[in-house]
């Protein structure tokens, strides 16, 4: 069961990029047009699956690992964020 979820996800982001790519004229313009187009249908897939307020809390979550993987790279991490 487990193992069809992977390969779901696996495939549906395989055709969002090749989507993606096909929608973007090698212009850094385009990819943030298209990165905003994919980061509004996404917010909206969690608002219909979880409700606004568990949608934002997911958003939240994603947000805190940017920082975490950003502070990783820089070597600042403690360990300690939430």
């Amino acid at each position: 069961m487990a193992n069809n979820r992977f390969e779901k996800i696996a495939r549906v982001m395989q055709k969002a990029e090749e989507f993606a790519l096909n929608e973007i004229d090698g212009k850094a313009d385009d990819q943030l047009l298209v990165a905003g187009a994919l980061a509004a249908v996404t917010r909206n897939l969690y608002i219909n699956a979880l409700g606004p307020e568990e949608a934002q809390k997911v958003f939240e979550v994603m947000l805190d690992s940017f920082i975490v993987a950003d502070e990783i790279i820089d070597g600042s991490y403690s360990g300690d964020y939430q």
